[in-house]
């Protein structure tokens, strides 16, 4: 046995000897067996003297969950008649987090396209776009997004002709390659985004 002494502040790995019932209690992350104290998870040693309690804090940040208001960046996987499926890459704002806690699948209802009528979701995204949208339910999966609003939509795409990036031209995106022109529910940060 480690008759080593922890202190609060110190970090620890799991399995880590901490002590014994008989000074402590075992408080959150902590587990007890035969009498002694073990930690459960990597993190800093925490000791409530006045509860006579010892835990263990997680030293690393927990991975972000997008909330409604949130503003994502994400890639079109699918294009159905009434949604698009968007993967979620990650929450603006938030680049230095780690990777999104829960599923990355969204989806952009066509009522949630743009402001107007829309005819077609394929006249407004395609298999491989990115996409800036803002999170409008993270309640149940998959996470819903609205492209409502000039500043959200495509961000980046690629001619379905010949894979090309594309380039603005108003409201339309032409090909420099090959020349077709496309139509996208465009965001006015069109390839203005670092991906």
């Amino acid at each position: 046995m480690d008759e080593r002494k922890v202190k609060s502040g110190d970090l620890v790995l799991p399995g880590d000897y901490l002590g014994v019932i008989e000074e402590y209690f075992p408080g959150d992350g902590v587990k007890e067996e035969n009498g002694e104290l073990y930690a459960v998870r990597a993190g800093r040693v925490v000791i409530d003297q006045e509860r006579m309690e010892i835990s263990v804090e997680p030293v690393t940040d927990t991975p972000p969950l997008p909330k409604v208001g949130d503003v994502v960046i994400g890639r079109v996987i699918e294009v159905k008649p009434q949604t698009a499926i968007v993967q979620i890459i990650r929450i603006e704002g938030r680049e230095n987090d780690r990777e999104i806690a829960t599923s990355k699948l969204a989806g952009i209802h066509i009522s949630q396209v743009d402001e107007g009528y829309v005819d077609s979701m394929l006249n407004e995204f395609r298999i491989g776009d990115v996409v800036r949208a803002r999170v409008i339910s993270a309640e149940k999966s998959p996470i819903q997004l609205s492209t409502k609003g000039p500043d959200l939509g495509v961000i980046y795409a690629l001619c379905t002709r010949c894979r090309t990036p594309l380039v603005r031209r108003g409201d339309k995106l032409v090909c420099p390659k090959c020349g077709h022109v496309e139509t996208r529910k465009l965001s006015s940060m069109y390839r203005k985004v670092n991906l």
